[in-house]
């Protein structure tokens, strides 16, 4: 397996990861394909209103624009007005066809969004994140602004040259633009000021003057206003943290008042993107916020704010504005670990951790390989309402640090791109490693210096722009012992380069490899040269190498004359808790904890899914459940949170790929059980699923558990089940699902695509099967969705109801199928088998289990030849009948799923005589039962038999 990292830290799916993050409800964001049908109908509806070719997805919603029509006018002024070579890209027609759409049906967002993702319209489509600011109050007596010596604030305001200036956008909360030591600075628009052509004041004329969409932008703007949906001209603050972080960068220099901005010369955009409430912390519609102060001409635009939620619409949007020549800064956030957070962690976008007097991270600053620098963000002392001062922590305060510096290098180096900002920024930091020795690589290559930056009139910096790990056997797993090797891409990207050379270091993390190889010569660079290396880097994985360890690698590149000139942390996952299965047209995944198809639900980034031939996956979820009650219920599948699953099972063998005692072909190994679980069953599972590549087994996998009882009690009604939610086609819709009872296999097929696969599962051992065909959107007793609210009493009823559900309306579709019930004794283990398949005809599907159900005979596994089982509840035969004498005689019957079932006698005329069978809950299948036939008057009668499915009638005749 090769593990590649282009640009990203990690490579986005078409969904991004959402599950442990707040998101906005019943809210999806999407990109529309471009010159798609759907593209071209909604802009000429204005980007707003239904998508109307989405609507068999979405149901009853309404559209608007991720950035608003006004934004996307002023993005286009912006162009029209600057020159080329500032220019780097025109990305606004991307920006133009993404869309936010709220809907009204009680599906989660990341479930519809990855349903949307399938549709050929849609580039991607994703939750609508929340993003909160990142810095809080500290204590109010902090009145040192020591955060401008450590910087070297003071030297940098001496090379400044004179005349020039430059504007900071403040993407945030507001900024109290009245404030005597802010409001001086605050950047006004003079195409929105004076009198107009009939002697008004531009400020509130309520024109747009200045023609760039917005009317009276007159000093930036609200994109929310007093109740989020409201957008005005004035970004006065709710929450005062816009205005602290405004005078951070920007307070008024010698004024003899307060507080000093870092940066001098510098004027503030105000950019509100918080309500109008002090005690808000959310923020929104902050793509119009950055692209707008981008299109109003902030070189460099802060952004403290934001979740650890990727986005691909805010990646679309910071292009726009990186395309016209703005430089993001922005937070790594608050959380106080080892996690990316965005937008800060996207590849252009300069990232900052927070550092204290000490120059220590600060306790409650994140760390992670996609920080770039750090700056103080401890007790910095700055602006706020009413005329006030306070200290605030966070790395809320420390992005605006870094965003001066980064003005005043763009009065210095008026020529230079944003990605040459950044670079000169990270190439002059100070080395802090020694007093973060826990944190290195981690927080960026130093603590920022201002002086340093500004005077590097010579500065060398590169960066990686593609690492790609290779393993030695392409078993698609870094394994334990397992020689590796890592590919690198380099980018110069300021002055040139000499003679570089390359070396590789171990960052300490729970995996310690043997690095093999020794310094990698670059040599020299021209600036802009971008090369990879022929050399690589080499090392061995340690025996003991955990299950999912991280591996740390800091890569460094110094010139000739000793220079560090880059260094970069790269990370990867080894020896993950899953591998992958390719032996046949069967492609899929198998885990650690009971899972088919993929490791991580709903994100599924972490497997391939289950596709047949092709690479499309035919699987959106699958996982094990054991129980022997609605609260005795371990499983693995989806839970009453729609976007989290229930974690009953945890790894006691982490699965491994094998070849032995299988006659062809691999099987994959793990082991598990739920001790740790509060529902625990009380068992232990081993695993094994086999993939054969033999020409009658080329589309189906065996899947085998041996299922412990390791509790000290004897189980007496044990059911082991197998959920799939299986999409077929667009979106999962219009697929069916139904019991095969001459094959006994479930089925599932998109109703009107007959060119896409058919799936099919069977369970194969000689146990009663028990199979629920699922409506995901179902709302009714014996319907129950999936989408929503999917608890243990829901799964219960579809693993011990038989063939509780024959056939599913044509929807999207999921499946029961499983055993039981079964005893286990004390250490006991019973095995249940199962069949997974899948065909370009539903034939091919029923030939390839066939194939798969004798081949487990063979085998010796606990599988049996087929018998159907029972279509309906009926009486099968009366022993003697139809002429019977009073006394006892045997009655054999069939049910097609659990059920009551009474059985009395009735005369010619309907009258009941005895009830001579009465149970509350009989198991499907064949029953062999003894009743009484009740003395009476010879004539004809009837044995009737009743269940919650209907009443069938044996008719006899009574000769005494």
């Amino acid at each position: 397996m090769t593990l590649r990292h282009l640009l990203l830290a990690v490579l986005f799916s078409t969904v991004s990861a959402y599950a442990a993050h707040d998101v906005e409800p019943q809210t999806v964001v999407l990109r529309l394909r471009a010159d798609s049908p759907t593209a071209r109908a909604w802009i000429e509806a204005g980007r707003k209103g239904p998508l109307t070719s989405l609507t068999s997805i979405i149901g009853d919603h309404s559209s608007e624009g991720y950035v608003s029509d006004a934004t996307l006018k002023a993005y286009q002024w912006a162009l029209d007005k600057r020159p080329q070579t500032i220019v780097t890209s025109n990305p606004g027609h991307t920006v133009a066809r993404i869309a936010v759409v709220h809907y009204s049906a009680l599906l989660p967002p990341l479930t519809l969004a990855r349903k949307l993702a399938t549709h050929p319209d849609v580039d991607y489509a994703e939750p609508l994140p929340v993003r909160r600011i990142d810095g809080t109050p500290n204590d109010p007596l902090a009145v040192d602004q020591y955060h401008l010596g450590k910087i070297g604030a003071f030297e940098a305001w001496d090379m400044l040259p004179e005349g020039v200036s430059t504007v900071i956008g403040v993407v945030d909360t507001g900024v109290d633009t009245t404030h005597q030591d802010l409001g001086a600075n605050v950047w006004k628009n003079t195409g929105e000021m004076g009198l107009d052509n009939n002697g008004f004041d531009k400020r509130s004329n309520g024109i747009d003057d200045d023609r760039n969409g917005f009317v009276d932008d007159w000093m930036g703007w609200d994109f929310l206003g007093a109740d989020g949906q409201s957008p005005d001209n004035s970004p006065l603050p709710g929450n005062p943290h816009g205005t602290h972080v405004g005078g951070i960068c920007a307070a008024i220099v010698d004024n003899h008042l307060g507080v000093a901005g870092v940066a001098r010369n510098v004027r503030i955009l105000a950019v509100k993107v918080g309500r109008d409430d002090v005690n808000s912390r959310t923020v929104g519609r902050t793509g119009d916020g950055i692209l707008y102060a981008a299109s109003m001409g902030a070189s460099v635009i802060n952004c403290s704010f934001g979740s650890s939620a990727q986005s691909f619409a805010d990646i679309d949007v910071i292009n726009a504005a990186t395309g016209l020549g703005a430089l993001i800064v922005a937070a790594a956030g608050n959380d106080g670990d080892d996690l990316a957070y965005y937008p800060a962690a996207y590849p252009n976008v300069l990232s900052v951790a927070a550092t204290n007097t000490a120059d220590r991270r600060a306790f409650f600053s994140n760390f992670h390989a996609t920080v770039d620098v750090s700056a103080p963000g401890q007790g910095i002392l700055s602006t706020v309402l009413n005329q006030g001062y306070e200290a605030y922590d966070g790395t809320s305060m420390a992005s605006p640090v870094v965003a001066a510096v980064a003005a005043m290098l763009r009065m210095v180096r008026p020529n230079f791109r944003p990605d040459e900002v950044l670079a000169v920024i990270k190439a002059t930091t100070d080395d802090i490693d020694a007093e973060n020795p826990f944190s290195v690589g981690r927080i960026g290559t130093g603590r920022v210096n201002a002086p340093r930056a500004l005077q590097s009139s010579t500065a060398r910096w590169a960066s990686l722009t593609s690492t790609t790990f290779i393993e030695e056997t392409p078993d698609d797993v870094f394994a334990p012992g397992e020689d590796i090797t890592l590919r690198l891409t380099v980018k110069n990207i300021l002055d040139p380069l000499s003679n570089a050379t390359l070396t590789t270091r171990i960052i300490p993390s729970d995996v310690a490899p043997l690095i093999t190889s020794g310094p990698i010569s670059v040599g020299a660079m021209q600036r802009g040269e971008e090369r990879t290396l022929t050399d690589m880097v080499r090392l061995t994985l340690p025996d003991d190498t955990p299950m999912n360890g991280t591996l740390r690698l800091l890569i460094v590149l110094t010139d000739a004359d000793g220079r560090t000139v880059m260094r970069e942390l790269v990370t990867a996952t080894v020896n993950p808790s899953y591998r992958n299965m390719t032996e046949n047209d069967i492609k899929t995944t198998v885990n650690s904890m009971g899972n088919i198809g993929y490791n991580d639900y709903p994100n599924n980034e972490q497997g391939i899914g289950l596709s047949y031939i092709d690479d499309r996956s035919l699987l959106f979820e699958s996982g094990l459940l054991v129980g022997t009650s609605p609260t005795n219920l371990s499983n693995v599948v989806r839970g009453a949170a729609t976007s989290f699953k229930d974690t009953s099972f945890h790894a006691t063998r982490v699965v491994s790929i094998m070849r032995d005692s299988v006659p062809d072909g691999i099987r994959a190994v793990t082991g598990y059980d739920d001790r740790y679980d509060n529902y625990a069953t009380g068992v232990s599972v081993r695993q094994h699923v086999y993939q054969s590549p033999a020409d009658s087994m080329r589309n189906v996998i065996t899947a085998v558990y041996d299922v412990t009882n390791r509790t000290d009690t004897v189980q007496s009604d044990v059911y082991l089940s197998l959920f799939f939610d299986w999409d077929i086609g667009t979106a999962g819709l219009e697929n069916g699902c139904a019991w095969d009872f001459d094959n006994g296999i479930g089925l599932v097929q998109h109703a009107n695509r007959p060119d896409l696969p058919s799936v099919g599962v069977s369970m194969i051992s000689p146990n009663t099967v028990n199979f629920y065909a699922i409506d995901n959107d179902g709302n009714s007793t014996f319907n129950p969705g999936i989408y929503d609210n999917f608890i243990r009493a829901k799964k219960w009823l579809m693993m011990t109801s038989g063939i509780g559900r024959s056939n599913s309306l044509v929807t999207d579709v999921s499946m029961m199928i499983g055993a039981g019930p079964f005893a286990l004794s004390p250490g006991q283990t019973q095995q249940i088998v199962f069949v997974i398949g899948a065909g370009s005809t539903y034939d091919d599907v029923v030939k390839g289990i066939r194939a798969a159900r004798n081949r487990a005979v063979n085998m010796g596994l606990n599988a049996t030849t087929f018998v159907r089982t029972p279509r309906a509840d009926r009486i099968v035969h009366v022993e003697n009948g139809p002429t019977l004498s009073p006394g006892t005689t045997e009655i054999i019957f069939e049910l097609q799923s659990r059920t009551p079932v009474t059985i009395d006698i009735v005369d010619a005329l309907g009258r009941e005589i005895r009830t001579v069978y009465d149970q509350p809950s009989v198991q499907p299948g064949v029953h062999n039962e003894s009743i009484t036939i009740p003395d009476g008057a010879s004539g004809n009668y009837f044995i009737r038999m009743r269940t919650f499915r209907g009443t069938t009638v044996s008719p006899y005749s009574l000769i005494r």
